[in-house]
């Protein structure tokens, strides 16, 4: 029996978010194997709209880290084998970054989770199965994002495709030796020139700390240049090191309109930096529901740390606690050292030596490579950057 597509492709879209992988893969993979059908193959040992064996389906039905715990019945559910391939597709994508060190394409992310699918015509088979349903990807997304735009349609199902939002660890970066006669130093000057509007203490205290930016890797003109460009995007030149959650009623209405549909749904929260930030960010990034996580671990420094999970991480990282005290974030002697650590655990070193902007932006503001550099925010204000602090460290 047919699936309302409609309907399916926004429950793709929920997984899709809520695991991090690209939702018009879910789409494309249901469209591949059974026209998003929800019935079973013709000897019945492939089950519904991903036509998942038995022994599939009990292998990923539970997961503690997820809070995913099915019996082995209800693999007949559509909804719930949307929410099982969302969970197996996270672990195939980390699965193929740990052995390749770098993102699968969807077709490679496919046969990770289906070898035995391989044959002549799956590249074929697999891109006419997404141009199928390309066009259910925005309609979704609209019904479901406060943000449509962060989703989009997978075009070429060899490009690199977009998996899960990277953990940080807590465990330090290792240092790196300085290199002899390495020039490229940031400098009380720069910062004075460029972030003209930032507070004094602080712009001496990134002077003062510059060195640890070479501890940790940072030990490059290009390298520094990007690290640059990103930091002075995210916090304005020194000049939003706090994130600012006062949101008017009608400018929460249109930025999150399916947390306040009407002005009935903002009063509370309107002008009052705590409710709404508990309201937002709680339930997500390690915050926890009924506490006041969202409006303490809300984005402070240089790259605007969020979230309860990488406070901890971060912190634990830097021998900081920020757990205790999150406002030790923005103390200048501490902003290079948490902003270089998280620069360096994103991953952005390897981009930044491939003179990647997009990438690097990618991994600082979505967390992980992208196949759709529109849902980076601020990309072309890190471009531009990019080309100031180029020419600082003489690029």
């Amino acid at each position: 029996m047919a699936i309302d597509r409609p309907t399916f492709a926004q429950e793709c879209v929920r997984q899709g978010v809520f695991f991090r992988i690209e939702p018009h893969y879910l789409l494309g993979v249901a469209q591949l194997r059974s026209g998003i059908a929800d019935d079973n193959n013709s000897d019945g040992a492939q089950i519904g709209p991903y036509r998942l064996t038995q022994a599939e389906w009990d292998a990923n039905c539970h997961n503690d880290e997820f809070d995913v715990h099915f019996t082995s019945a209800e693999i007949t559910s559509w909804r719930r084998q949307c929410v099982v391939v969302g969970l197996m597709a996270h672990k195939a994508f980390d699965a193929f970054v740990s052995a390749s060190n770098r993102n699968p394409s969807a077709l490679e992310l496919y046969l990770r989770q289906w070898p035995a699918a391989a044959g002549a015509t799956l590249a074929a088979d697999f891109q006419a199965a997404l141009n199928t349903t390309a066009a259910l990807v925005d309609p979704a997304a609209d019904v479901v994002l406060d943000d449509p735009q962060t989703i989009a349609a997978i075009s070429d199902p060899a490009a690199p495709a977009t998996g899960p939002l990277k953990k940080l660890s807590p465990d330090p970066v290792p240092q790196t030796p300085p290199v002899p006669g390495q020039p490229g130093a940031l400098t009380l000057q720069m910062l004075q020139q460029h972030w003209t509007h930032a507070a004094p203490a602080l712009i001496q205290g990134v002077a003062a700390t510059s060195g640890v930016l070479g501890q940790l890797g940072i030990n490059s003109p290009l390298r520094l240049a990007h690290f640059m460009a990103q930091i002075s995007e995210e916090c304005g030149n020194g000049t939003e090191m706090i994130e600012k959650l006062n949101y008017s009623a009608g400018r929460m209405m249109q930025v999150f309109p399916r947390r306040f549909p009407d002005m009935a749904s903002t009063v509370g929260f309107a002008n009052n930096e705590r409710a709404f930030g508990n309201k937002v960010y709680n339930g997500r990034m390690g915050n926890r529901v009924g506490t006041d996580d969202g409006f303490n671990f809300r984005g402070r420094g240089c790259l605007q740390i969020t979230g309860r999970d990488n406070y901890t991480a971060i912190g634990k990282s830097c021998g900081i606690a920020l757990i205790d005290n999150p406002d030790l974030a923005v103390d200048p002697q501490n902003v290079l050292l948490i902003a270089g650590t998280e620069f360096v655990k994103l991953g952005c070193l390897v981009e930044c030596d491939r003179d990647d902007v997009v990438q690097v932006a990618a991994r600082v503001n979505l967390g992980h490579r992208t196949s759709n550099p529109s849902a980076i925010v601020g990309l072309a204000a890190r471009q531009a950057l990019l080309t100031v602090w180029k020419h600082e460290f003489g690029i």
